[in-house]
């Protein structure tokens, strides 16, 4: 059995900040779909995620992981275009809980306040960071199987960690 990935405390502080965030998942098709995230919690041990996101933007992407295909987790800190792409073989939908409504709109804040400091037009924040209505949020758990630096640079592609 493979030793489970935990994520680097600096990996952890960094899942945490103002970042643009997207979930991907393969379709019956075989083609890609992805949608916009609107938070990521890390789990106290640093083995799982639960990504938060929009049942009705993100309905291809519900349906792709419904019927069993892997997700991807790329985060972006805009400011500097540090990238983290995390990958496992599924994900299962949980509750959706008081403190995940309250971290979405935390992660939403901090992406919209990102957004502003780097002078992008109000209604383009307005468009990409805009926070959902309650019951809209989708918790998607997830065990990453594979970290990647995705950073744009000679590093891009790098296997940070792996189970």
């Amino acid at each position: 059995m493979p030793t489970p990935l935990i994520l680097t405390p600096e990996q952890t502080a960094f899942l945490q900040g103002p970042l643009s965030m997207n979930v991907g998942a393969v379709g019956r098709d075989g083609w890609p779909c992805v949608c916009r995230a609107q938070g990521v919690v890390v789990a106290r041990d640093r083995r799982s995620l639960t990504v938060l996101l929009s049942a009705s933007r993100g309905r291809a992407v519900l349906e792709a992981l419904d019927t069993g295909s892997a997700i991807t987790l790329v985060v972006s800190r805009p400011a500097t275009h540090a990238t983290l792409q995390l990958k496992a073989t599924r994900a299962v939908r949980v509750g959706v809980s008081t403190a995940h409504r309250t971290t979405s709109a935390r992660c939403v804040a901090a992406f919209a306040g990102e957004l502003e400091t780097l002078g992008y037009a109000a209604e383009l924040k307005t468009t990409l960071a805009s926070v959902l209505p309650t019951d809209d949020l989708v918790a998607l758990r997830f065990v990453p199987e594979i970290v990647f630096d995705q950073t744009p640079g000679p590093d891009a592609g790098r296997v940070l960690a792996r189970t």
